[in-house]
């Protein structure tokens, strides 16, 4: 009988969170008998479902969670956390429902600054038997926080490798009609939620500059979050409109990386983004911000740019020069996709965790296996209200 896992995450917008769980199920699934617990509302909870994974709807009362995981008897419960403060409750659910095995993946940075949150994660930690961190960057911020470093593991985020080849011509002139700018126009992508953490307002700043000096540069913005208005307005006020394009949620994002000539992250902090990845894979030059993770993928002048995060006029010149190299940028491109072919395979990244898994769960083990509370209910039920008002989206 294959050991039974329960991939967990109580993030309300887990967006490369739920690509990195659908990748890690669909390289396990021969392996493992998994099965998703997650919010009903969310994009991962239908997604997963779709591909023939079995899917339950949590629940704001965490002791209908852990009666659930009693019934359903993982072996693993591996919770997967967009921030530091979320998944407590599914901690404690699994171990009061007796979860032998309980794992935690960090998708971001150490965030946590007030002394009640940090308390309260260090007594959750005491639940959780290894904590794996997506990358050495957020591996060293948990060891600083005072995390114990025999907890921790690092597991670099990994993508699927895309096919070399450029754009389909048809599909390049297609988005540049859609878009209503000329055929030769340089294309700058970039692909995430409209928040505060992906730095977008300092984009457009850069946006203003590069456009003054690089006319027939556009800006791809794709996705849909709280400051979409705020950033039109923006680039209105700076008189970028005609120059960036608010795509909202696109179905054909691998599809956009090909056709694009940049792809652009501007983030205040990172974990180890999944869309960085994936424009490597895809053979574009990249220019980011040097925050934890992003540099792990990014080589600056190697495979694109990095520049101090919240550095508009940095960010501005980085994106002229690879624009106005194009021999070199394709250059950086190449590199890039021989980089996440050889560092970042979703097949490397699963077969670390499914080590991981294996160092915990021996042969023929049974699912029912007792573990103290150590008294945290209280805790959980106080987490549950806080991490569904202040989540925080990676």
């Amino acid at each position: 009988m294959k050991p039974r896992l329960c991939l967990f995450t109580d993030s309300i917008e887990p967006s490369g969170v739920g690509e990195h769980m659908l990748s890690l199920a669909e390289e396990l699934r021969a392996e493992y008998d998994i099965f998703f617990l997650g919010w009903s509302s969310t994009p991962l909870y239908h997604r997963a479902s779709q591909r023939g994974f079995q899917v339950h709807e949590l629940s704001i009362d965490w002791h209908v969670n852990k009666d659930l995981l009693q019934r359903l008897r993982p072996h693993i419960m591996h919770v997967h956390a967009g921030a530091t403060w979320e998944g407590h409750g599914g901690v404690w659910a699994a171990r009061n429902a007796g979860v032998g095995v309980v794992l935690r993946t960090e998708h971001l940075p150490y965030l946590i600054t007030e002394k009640w949150q940090q308390d309260q994660y260090t007594g959750f930690l005491d639940l959780v038997d290894t904590v794996i961190c997506v990358s050495d960057g957020v591996r060293r911020s948990f060891a600083e926080a005072g995390i114990p470093a025999h907890k921790l593991r690092v597991v670099l985020n990994g993508v699927q490798a895309q096919a070399a080849t450029d754009a389909p011509d048809l599909f390049s002139r297609q988005l540049r009609a859609e878009l209503d700018v000329p055929v030769e126009s340089k294309l700058v992508l970039t692909v995430g939620r409209l928040t505060e953490q992906k730095g977008y307002g300092h984009l457009l700043q850069a946006a203003c500059q590069v456009a003054a000096r690089v006319p027939d540069a556009h800006f791809l913005l794709a996705g849909e979050g709280p400051l979409q208005a705020g950033l039109e307005a923006t680039a209105e006020a700076c008189g970028a409109a005609q120059n960036v394009h608010f795509l909202g949620s696109r179905p054909d994002v691998k599809d956009l990386m090909r056709a694009c000539d940049l792809f652009v992250l501007p983030s205040l902090f990172e974990g180890l983004p999944l869309v960085v990845l994936e424009a490597m894979s895809a053979g574009r030059a990249v220019v980011a911000t040097n925050v934890c993770g992003t540099n792990e993928a990014v080589v600056d002048r190697s495979t694109g740019l990095l520049v101090p995060p919240g550095d508009p006029r940095a960010l501005s010149e980085a994106i002229i020069y690879a624009l106005t190299n194009e021999s070199l940028s394709r250059q950086w491109g190449e590199a890039g996709r021989e980089r996440v072919l050889c560092h970042f395979a979703v097949r490397q990244m699963s077969n670390a965790v499914a080590s991981i898994y294996r160092s915990h769960v021996a042969p023929g083990a049974t699912a029912a296996h007792s573990h103290e509370s150590h008294g945290v209910t209280s805790q959980a039920h106080s987490y549950q209200i806080q991490g569904q008002t202040g989540a925080l989206n990676g």
